[in-house]
């Protein structure tokens, strides 16, 4: 047995890589023995090179730290992550079967822990080495050029090297013989952190009032200066008394044209104070918006306020007992315009008044400039936005004010729910049944999962919104007895509260926006203080019967008719086609030919020109893009121009088919010249904000936005009266088990965006197939009915949310390895006793993705986590556990 008082401190450290799954134990030294505690973020070594890492444990060597290494630094003098959310990447590392150090990574801001470089000088031999050479060295020699370099200059990091190299493309290869002869070593060093806390200059007045026209009278006089200099110094000092004697350096500068030479030379001759300050990059510091009240609740929404005011009021003691937990998750099931915001910000409102914070999750980025604003309204210098769009600089500010308790209000997309808030008491996902919510890339989590467990962590009320909830949520609640549950664990049951009607808005309110936008409805009176108005009527268009009727256009008679009507009238529409492109395919007519793309064997999507210099339409593209006509994968993005003849037979013949949303914004173009029409889809936005779009239609600045899936959610657009769905099939027969789910969730999302305002609203949805349960229910706003037709026909397939699925992923370059090694993983997962099912070995959907063949194996489990504890999973797997999607 080890002797203890040999013992040493040690910890044990995640490393915020994908690289090493499992975590390191390091020893403590001595002088960061009272700092080291669990969630603290450390600079560890790693073989040869210093990494970041999360301590995650820490204790005592039985061996007295024999061969450990000890922590080279501390990142941060506070610990990076709280023991809730420590807990909480503990048990998604479990869950979802990832390495805890990346699962820890989600919690710390970009660029928050440096990264190690390797540093490159010559040893004693490679000295002598290249004061041999001296003059003699050959500029246009790999080897000689190396010496050289770092003869002259000393050791330099690997960055700085490639610059000195730069024009010998095989002077790595060069530097790995040197390493291997002797003459070079190798050590690690650490770049400085990406982002850190950024200071400005504060100017202060050292003198009163009085002493003030002495000073200006005296500088005046002063003939050693130039007279500009005078008049730049004197405009400082009577800058600063209009600004109550404060001010930052930068708007001295930008007000008075004076230099900081000027401000140093003040403060010499004791006019004037300079002191360094941090200055906080605060994404939402340009948002306007007015502070509100709230307005009162209607009768329904009363009734769901009360049932969770009471359990929030429940949660201040934390002493609830395990039979409880049901009542404090609750789903939120409102229709579109029901007035959910709102419960969210009384709840909001309520746990700030415990001293707590709240997590506000919205599916999409797009949505975060609306959403936000809202909260601001109410909550104003207290909402925090997060999601990764942001600049690091911002994230990293905003992640700091986070945790010291400056912002309790944090609204933002999946990554939201991380925010270092110390003691959440309410977490909130809008529009739950969102695939969103999935993560797309390592770890695979589902935010829902993970905040149905961090709920129970921090004894926080969960609220899942939704018009659409997603059947796993509703088979949380107790909504059909009738059913058999699904084997979800007891902890995540959700109490479902409903909001079955549409409010239109307050009598007081409605009055004032009828003045203002010069439109006059009648308003229907339910209570003395509220308006509601009914679900817009749908009106489904069998497009085959327009076709045997001799119309081959894309819009129907009826959808021509309305949009015009629309226009006349001076109100909104909105065309929705989940399709991006002008064309979804090009093909030859004389062979057949479909261009594809090189990297994922997928039909190649038209993209039309850029709209030309004098059009009308000012989109995005117009705006900011001159690119021509082009092929694009929608998958990897790849690009190629548009050919004049077939690559396979030479034909000029060549043809577009189908459509997207740029072919639609061109038919309406060509049908109503007048018409103002805005694109809102990822083509469109790019990689930038989407509020500008938005904000456009909103201010009436256009009458017709065309879009995807990003404008069928969450936007309250009240001049909206007319939405078409161009066509209702696109993804209906996709080989995926939650085709229909998503069809029915989209259109429902969509044909809420119809009549939120004070004039009635009305859906037309164009499809092929009419009669298919996912478009019935939706045209009827039906949803108990497709969710219990659906979850019957899940039921028979024992498909979730029946049972949990696990899908793996193998891809290799070449098709028969990517096989075989399914094929493996398939014997062993069949071998297992917590699989109830196995799919496959077999081709994914999208067959070649980034020229490499993707198989997969699909696994029913009612234990995922115990199926992957038994497995031996080979490197190179993707390991998804209840996967949004199976193609």
């Amino acid at each position: 047995m080890a002797d203890p008082s040999t013992a040493l401190p040690v910890a044990s450290v995640a490393l915020l890589s994908q690289a090493v799954v499992t975590p390191l134990t390091y020893l403590i030294p001595d002088q960061l023995g009272g700092s080291i505690s669990p969630g603290v973020a450390v600079v560890v070594p790693l073989q040869k090179r210093l990494v970041g890492g999360i301590v995650v444990d820490v204790g005592a060597s039985s061996d007295a730290g024999a061969g450990l290494k000890p922590i080279h630094a501390l990142l941060d003098d506070r610990p990076a992550l709280t023991p809730a959310q420590l807990a909480l990447a503990r048990w998604m590392a479990a869950e979802y079967h990832a390495p805890l150090g990346r699962c820890c990574a989600l919690m710390v801001p970009p660029g928050f822990t440096p990264r190690s470089a390797n540093i490159y000088g010559l040893t004693e031999v490679g000295e002598r080495a290249a004061e041999s050479k001296g003059q003699a060295a050959d500029a246009t020699d790999a080897r000689s050029r190396l010496l050289e370099v770092l003869r002259l200059r000393g050791p330099l990091v690997e960055s700085k090297l490639a610059r000195a190299m730069r024009g010998l493309p095989d002077w790595r290869r060069v530097l790995k013989a040197l390493l291997r002869a002797g003459l070079v070593f190798r050590a690690s060093t650490l770049n400085p952190p990406k982002v850190k806390p950024r200071h400005t200059t504060l100017a202060q007045l050292a003198i009163g009032e009085d002493t003030l026209e002495l000073v200006l009278a005296n500088l005046q006089a002063n003939a050693r200066l130039k007279p500009e200099t005078r008049a730049r110094r004197a405009a400082v000092l009577n800058y600063l008394k209009s600004q109550h004697g404060l001010a930052a350096a930068e708007w001295i500068f930008a007000e008075t044209g004076a230099s900081r030479d000027d401000l140093s030379w003040l403060a010499a001759q004791g006019y004037l104070m300079l002191g360094d300050v941090e200055r906080w990059r605060d994404p939402l510091a340009d948002v306007d918006y007015v502070v509100k009240s709230p307005p009162p609740l209607t009768e329904d929404q009363g009734r769901a306020w009360r049932e969770i005011e009471s359990q929030i009021e429940a949660a201040k003691s934390k002493s609830a007992a395990p039979s409880s937990t049901f009542n404090s998750h609750f789903l939120l099931r409102g229709v579109t315009g029901s007035g959910k915001t709102e419960i969210y910000m009384r709840a909001v409102e309520a746990v700030l008044g415990q001293g707590r914070g709240a997590l506000i999750l919205v599916p999409e980025i797009s949505l975060t400039p609306q959403t936000v604003r809202r909260f601001l309204e109410r909550f104003p210098g207290r909402v925090a936005l997060v999601h990764s769009r942001l600049k690091a600089g911002e994230r990293y500010d905003t992640w700091r004010r986070i945790r010291a308790g400056e912002l309790p209000v944090v609204v933002g997309a999946r990554s939201a729910l991380f925010a270092p808030l110390s003691d959440p008491g309410l977490i909130v996902l809008d529009e739950e049944h969102d695939p969103s919510y999935k993560q797309s890339s390592p770890p695979y989590y589902d935010a829902r999962q993970v905040a149905l467990h961090y709920a129970g962590l921090t004894g926080a009320t969960l609220i899942f919104g939704s018009a659409t909830p997603s059947l796993e949520a509703w088979r949380m609640t107790d909504a059909d007895a009738d059913m058999p549950k699904a084997d979800w664990p007891a902890a995540g049951r959700l109490k479902l509260l409903e909001l079955p009607n549409r409010v239109r808005g307050h009598v007081r309110r409605l009055a004032d926006q009828q003045a203002r936008l010069g439109v006059h409805a009648a308003v229907q009176r339910e209570t003395e203080a509220v308006a509601y108005q009914p679900l817009p009527a749908v009106q489904v268009i069998d497009m085959r019967a327009e076709l045997r009727g001799g119309n081959t256009s894309m819009f129907s008679g009826a959808l021509t008719l309305a949009l015009g009507e629309v226009l006349r009238r001076g109100e909104q529409a909105i065309l929705f086609l989940n399709r991006r492109g002008a064309a979804s395919s090009v093909l030859c007519r004389d062979c057949g030919h479909v261009l594809r793309c090189p990297n994922d064997d997928v039909p190649l999507t038209y993209h039309a020109p850029a709209a030309s210099e004098g059009s009308r339409l000012l989109t995005p593209d117009s705006l900011f893009s001159s690119r021509a006509a082009h092929l694009k994968c929608h998958q990897c993005d790849h690009t190629e121009s548009v050919p004049s003849r077939c690559p396979a037979c030479g034909s000029t013949r060549i043809r577009f088919i189908g459509i997207g949303t740029q072919k639609v914004e061109q038919v309406v173009l060509e049908r109503f010249p007048a018409a103002r029409v805005v694109r809102w889809d990822r083509d469109a936005v790019g990689h930038g904000s989407s509020d500008h779009i938005l904000q456009r239609f909103v201010n009436r600045q256009a009458d017709v936005l065309v879009g995807t899936q990003m404008i069928a959610k969450g936007l309250d657009l009240p001049m909206v009266t007319l939405v078409g769905v161009v066509l209702a099939d696109v993804g209906l027969f996709l080989p995926d088990f939650r085709a229909s789910e998503r069809v029915f969730d989209l259109l429902l999302q969509v044909a809420g965006r119809a009549g939120r305002g004070l004039l009635p609203g009305r859906v037309i949805v164009q499809t092929y197939n009419p009669e298919h349960p996912a478009i019935t229910f939706a045209a009827r706003h039906d949803v108990r009915g497709f969710v219990r037709y659906e979850l019957a026909q899940r039921q028979a397939l024992n498909l979730p949310p029946f049972v949990r699925l696990v899908r793996f992923e193998y891809a290799d370059a070449d098709n028969e390895v990517a096989r075989h090694v399914c094929e493996l993983l398939a014997r062993e997962v069949r071998r297992s006793p917590h699989q109830v099912g196995v799919i496959g070995p077999a081709p994914a959907y999208f067959t070649r993705r980034d020229n490499r063949y993707r198989w997969q194996v699909l696994v029913r489990t009612h234990a995922p986590r115990e199926l992957l504890a038994g497995l031996n999973v080979p490197r190179g797997f993707v390991v998804d556990v209840d996967p949004a999607t199976v193609l």
